[in-house]
């Protein structure tokens, strides 16, 4: 067990380093951003400092004060306790920020709402293990009596990624048939950015189950699983300033058609969406504005 936490606290350390850079890296480049979005980060960030924290006291605890002793392997200490506390909360503050951007997206409420319910049922399994490992006597224990809660919420958890992830993918290829050729390399970049932050998440905890049920023994899952929220936070993160690859695009601003709506039974209402592309430095470099409000993609 020391080996897979050791390697897994030094890289969640690294991880971490990551985050505070594209967190700083956000709130340099976009500070227009919406204040909602801006506090879901304060908040990612504040959860991520106690989780890595959770996770440096684990390391301690192991490698370091309990050396030696076999009994400081037979529970999870007081830290990593703390660190499935803050997973679960960085999680949920993930995704349902991920289900909010599909649903203004799609302008449709039933793939972000199925997201938005496997995020907190995962999540909320999370929290009741979280219990269970505080008031824990014997990890063996712990692990057989809660392995199909486990299980659950990891495959919980992988669902509400995937779906995420292609649907996003699946709305912005729907966007771009319907665009001006001019347009299609801004929409493939975001296709592109897309699978490449939502599969990174996806892959971990696939990564972490996967283990789990073959080899949990070997604690190999608890290494992976230390830096399943930071991995999370960092993909968010990533996804948010990503907006400045567009730096590269040149100046334009073209129209395209959106998905249409429709409401009560009524007609049906089409909407349009404006890309501004602009190379201003230290601005937001595209921006879909819908006439109901204003979406940073």
């Amino acid at each position: 067990m020391i080996a897979p936490v050791v390697l897994g606290a030094l890289l969640n350390a690294c991880l971490f380093g990551g985050l505070v850079v594209q967190t700083y890296v956000y709130y340099t480049h976009f500070p227009n951003d919406h204040r909602a979005m801006k506090l879901t980060i304060a908040a990612i960030l504040a959860s991520q400092i106690a989780h890595v924290i959770g996770v440096s006291a684990t390391l301690w605890k192991i490698a370091v004060s309990g050396y030696g002793n076999p009994l400081t392997l037979l529970i999870f200490p007081l830290g990593a306790d703390v660190a499935i506390l803050f997973t679960a909360i960085t999680g949920a503050l993930v995704g349902s920020s991920f289900a909010f951007r599909l649903w203004k997206l799609s302008k449709t409420r039933i793939l972000p709402l199925i997201s938005l319910a496997l995020c907190l049922l995962a999540q909320s399994i999370a929290l009741t293990m979280t219990v269970k490992a505080f008031t824990m006597t014997d990890l063996v224990t712990f692990e057989t009596n809660g392995k199909r809660l486990i299980t659950l919420s990891l495959t919980s958890r992988l669902v509400c990624e995937l779906t995420l992830t292609l649907s996003m993918v699946w709305y912005l290829r729907r966007q771009r048939s319907s665009t001006f050729s001019r347009t299609t390399t801004i929409i493939d970049r975001l296709v592109l950015w897309t699978v490449e932050t939502g599969l990174i998440t996806s892959l971990v905890v696939a990564l972490v189950m996967s283990f789990f049920l073959a080899m949990k023994q070997n604690y190999i899952w608890v290494g992976i699983y230390a830096n399943l929220a930071t991995v999370n936070a960092n993909s968010l993160l990533a996804s948010l300033n990503g907006r400045l690859i567009f730096k590269s695009v040149p100046n334009e601003s073209l129209n395209m058609n959106t998905l249409s709506s429709s409401s009560g039974g009524r007609g049906r209402k089409s909407q349009s969406v404006v890309i501004n592309v602009t190379q201003t430095i230290g601005s937001a470099p595209n921006v879909f504005k819908y006439d109901e409000g204003e979406v940073q993609v």
